[in-house]
C-alpha cells in the first residue's frame, strides 16, 4: 500500500492520477486572424483556440500539455498552453529564415515542419534547403542536423513517433509521408489511400500530426475543410469537419490525461 501511495503521489506531480481519465486530440493551426482548432478524437468535437501568430508549423508536447508553434520567418518559436496563452517566445538557433522552397506551381511556400519529442522536449524543424532536419533543445539551442538520405523536395509537415523513435515527414511535391530514423534513413514510404473507394487519397500539402497511443496520423483534406485520420499504413479511417476553407498551417496530436 505504501508503494502504491508513493506511485500515486509521483503521478500526481506529473498531473496524472492513477484513475485519471484521458482524452485524445488533434491540434490544427490556421492562418493569422483565424483561431486554431482542438479536435477531440474520435468524436470530432471542436474547440476554438485564439492564436494571433503567423503559424507555419505546429506540434503538441504531450507530457507537458503544451503547444509549440513555428512562426514566420520560420525561426521564431512559441510555447503556448492549451488555451492559446503564450508562455514564451524564443528563436531557433542555426536554422536559416524561410522554409519549404517553391512548389511545382511556383508560389512561395510559407508552411514548414515542426515536431517535438516528449521525452526531452527536443524540437525538430525542416531546413529551408529541404535536405535536412534540424534538431534543437526545447529552448531552441542547436543540437545537430539530420541529413536526409533520400530527400524528396520541400517538407510541409513533421511528426515524431515516441513509440518507434522515428520522424514522419510529409513531402509537399508528391504528398507522400516517409518514416525516417534519426540518422536520416528512410524506413518506409506511406502512400495515403481511401480504402472505402480503393483509390489514392489526395491529402493537402501542409500539416502532419501523430497520436502514438492510438497509432494514428492526422492530415488536412479538401483545401483545409476537413481533418483526415489515417492509420499508420496511410489508410483513411475517419474525417472531421474544420469549417476552415483555408490552408491548414500545422497539425499536432496527442493524449491529455486528467479529464
Amino acid at each position: 500500500m505504501r508503494a502504491v501511495l508513493k506511485l500515486s503521489r509521483a503521478l500526481s506531480v506529473l498531473g496524472i492520477g492513477l484513475l485519471a481519465a484521458c482524452s485524445d486530440y488533434a491540434y490544427v493551426g490556421m492562418p493569422q486572424g483565424q483561431p486554431s482548432r482542438e479536435v477531440k478524437i474520435p468524436d470530432g468535437t471542436t474547440r476554438l483556440i485564439p492564436v494571433s501568430a503567423s503559424i507555419v508549423g505546429l506540434a503538441y508536447d504531450q507530457p507537458r500539455r503544451r503547444i509549440f508553434l513555428r512562426n514566420l520567418p520560420g525561426t521564431q518559436l512559441q510555447e503556448l498552453d492549451r488555451n492559446g496563452r503564450v508562455l514564451r517566445t524564443f528563436s531557433a538557433q542555426r536554422v536559416p529564415a524561410g522554409c519549404g522552397g517553391v512548389t511545382p506551381d511556383d508560389f512561395p511556400i510559407k508552411e514548414c515542419g515542426l515536431a517535438v519529442r516528449g521525452a526531452d522536449g527536443h524540437l525538430f524543424l525542416d531546413h529551408p534547403n529541404g535536405l535536412m532536419i534540424s534538431e534543437l533543445t526545447r529552448d531552441g539551442q542547436f543540437v545537430r542536423h539530420i541529413r536526409l538520405a533520400q530527400p524528396q523536395g520541400p517538407i510541409g509537415g513533421l511528426a515524431f513517433d515516441k513509440n518507434t523513435g522515428t520522424l514522419y515527414v510529409l513531402f509537399i511535391r508528391n504528398r507522400l509521408i516517409a518514416e525516417i530514423d534519426l540518422n536520416g534513413t528512410t524506413k518506409r514510404v506511406i502512400r495515403p489511400t481511401n480504402p472505402s473507394v480503393g483509390a489514392a487519397l489526395q491529402i493537402e500539402r501542409f500539416g502532419l500530426g501523430i497520436n502514438a497511443e492510438r497509432r494514428e496520423l492526422y492530415v488536412a483534406l479538401q483545401n483545409g475543410n476537413r481533418l483526415g485520420v489515417l492509420n499508420m499504413s496511410g489508410g483513411l479511417i475517419a474525417t472531421h469537419n474544420l469549417s476552415a476553407g483555408v490552408t491548414v498551417e500545422g497539425i499536432g496530436g496527442g493524449r491529455v490525461f486528467g479529464f
